[in-house]
């Protein structure tokens, strides 16, 4: 590949993040159902020529960058689940790195939120569906780990999994609402919620 088209793939890289990281937020802050392309595109400070020509529509604009960043979440959960350590030590982990992810980047907390807000307005489809069952699932089978260790309390594990993961979507939302809300949780809850004595 030659320098110009190496330069050329950079450009585009750059720009496909740009958007990507700009219509998270603007998703989680004006919604994605009633929103028009015209109106992205204008908050992206872009043409809709330009937004057209990287992504053909609104939905798979959305379904691009969901499907690529909880690809990448789900494999890390995978990874996560067949590391030789107890159950109590991977949910310290997990929790760890979602606080840290809600830290560090408000487009992480605009997924949690854009997936709530839409099964909220269009029901529980396919898309959804498959979006968030792969965490519940992973989660359960820590668990489980940890029942079978005697450290988390007890109870149907795919329950405590959908509160687990139900507290995170909430503070995810209270981080793009307000920071003052986001600084007083006691993180400590997540794993208290599980894991006995903590």
């Amino acid at each position: 590949m030659g320098r110009n088209q190496l330069q050329n793939e950079e450009q585009r890289k750059k720009t496909m993040m740009k958007i990507e990281e700009g219509a998270l937020l603007f998703f989680a802050k004006y919604g994605f159902s009633g929103s028009k392309i015209s109106e992205l595109a204008s908050y992206l400070g872009i043409s809709q020529g330009l937004l057209y020509r990287y992504y053909p529509s609104k939905e798979e604009l959305f379904k691009y960058i969901l499907n690529n960043r909880i690809g990448i979440r789900n494999q890390q959960l995978k990874e996560l689940i067949l590391q030789p350590i107890s159950a109590k030590e991977k949910i310290f982990i997990l929790t760890e790195n979602m606080i840290k992810s809600i830290l560090t980047s408000k487009t992480f907390s605009c997924i949690f939120t854009i997936i709530e807000n839409r099964s909220l307005i269009e029901g529980i489809n396919e898309d959804f569906h498959s979006w968030s069952e792969e965490p519940i699932v992973s989660v359960a089978e820590i668990i489980t780990q940890g029942q079978k260790e005697g450290t988390f309390h007890e109870g149907v594990p795919r329950h405590m999994s959908i509160c687990y993961w139900g507290l995170i979507s909430s503070i995810c939302r209270d981080r793009l609402i307000d920071d003052d809300l986001f600084d007083s949780y006691d993180y400590k809850m997540l794993n208290r919620m599980l894991v006995k004595g903590e």
